[in-house]
């Protein structure tokens, strides 16, 4: 009965010049949300951009479910796949990868997408960023900003980061933040706070305003719409925010400062074109597995003319010049180890 009710849930969206298969079908693609579902201004509705403009551009047809919790991934994994009609399936979040190692081993036939993840499953294209990257750069702003003159920054040298779950793709972005304060501000104190929940605003916002009567005067948001109650806090508090994916300064431009941008309308739209151009190349029955670590970079929209522009040109214009701190270090003899063992797996 679960599987018919959610296989009736799933919503439909097409195009009219549409790719087709080899066998002259129309490419169809299934697209499993994390739980913040759509709204979320952030991870969900980049990776439902990304599939409305391969929708667009390449032609392809494809449906979504939204998980309301974690409990929803197996069952939802399990409908797309005993549907028996989409040549991809595309997950997204880190908390997925229980689910989806369970599911894949039962249908090694099945094309997925998974973003935000480390699996190395053979039917599984797993796309990661390196969350330290795009967090060190925010953790620069917020290190700098808190002992500033900037208007709504106070005297206590406290910043703050706030999770929506904690894991280990997160937890990387928790490390860069705390390394770029701590490479410019090395006095800085830093609060760390874990929602559990990826769609939980007042949550989000109870968390942010204890650790701005803490003294916090910036804080970094990685906790998917749960952020939204962050950034509503910011304002309450008359404080400091940063975004994380797609830029949300727009939101409130006063107290939003920055947001460490990653592009997964872009991950997924590439993911899709890889299976349209035939990307995916089968070795006898098993498909082969790659990975695609993408370099990101924080998009930046400075507010204030009072910051120290020199330090700011330096550190981000410069990046071979830095040396961050040990914990950022070990994140990055991490990623180079994945690196190696993907390449003794022969994983392009």
């Amino acid at each position: 009965i679960l599987a018919l009710v959610m296989a009736l849930s799933l919503v439909a969206c097409g195009s009219k010049d549409n790719a087709k298969t080899d066998d002259n079908k129309t490419v169809k693609v299934g697209l499993i949300l994390g739980t913040g579902g759509l709204g979320d201004k952030n991870f969900n509705d980049m990776a439902y951009a990304g599939m409305q403009a391969a929708q667009t551009e390449l032609g392809i047809t494809f449906d979504y479910l939204e998980p309301e919790t974690v409990s929803d991934y197996v069952p939802n994994l399990r409908t797309m796949c005993e549907a028996g009609d989409y040549d991809l399936i595309v997950c997204l979040g880190s908390d997925m990868s229980d689910a989806l190692t369970e599911v894949a081993a039962d249908f090694p036939n099945q094309k997925f997408s998974h973003v935000d993840s480390s699996l190395k499953l053979d039917n599984v294209s797993a796309v990661a960023t390196k969350w330290q990257e795009q967090t060190f750069l925010t953790g620069v702003l917020a290190g700098l900003g808190t002992i500033s003159d900037m208007p709504l920054a106070n005297k206590e040298n406290v910043i703050g980061v706030i999770l929506g779950q904690e894991n280990p793709a997160l937890r990387k972005g928790v490390v860069g933040y705390i390394a770029g304060a701590k490479y410019v501000n090395p006095d800085v104190t830093v609060l760390e706070g874990n929602v559990d929940s990826f769609n939980d605003p007042g949550k989000g916002k109870e968390f942010a305003l204890s650790m701005y009567n803490q003294g916090a005067d910036f804080i970094q948001a990685i906790a998917g719409a749960s952020g939204m109650g962050i950034y509503n806090a910011s304002v309450e508090a008359n404080r400091y925010s940063f975004g994380v994916g797609a830029n949300i300064n727009y939101l409130e431009p006063d107290h939003i400062v920055a947001t460490a941008a990653r592009k997964v309308n872009e991950m997924v739209y590439n993911e899709v074109k890889a299976l349209v151009d035939g990307a995916y190349a089968r070795c006898g029955e098993i498909l082969t597995h790659r990975r695609r670590e993408l370099d990101i970079v924080a998009e930046y929209l400075l507010q204030y003319e009072n910051m120290d522009a020199k330090t700011f040109e330096q550190v981000f214009t410069d990046p071979a010049a830095l040396q961050p701190p040990a914990a950022y270090q070990a994140v990055e003899a991490e990623a180079e180890q994945d690196a190696r063992e993907e390449e003794e797996h022969g994983v392009d």
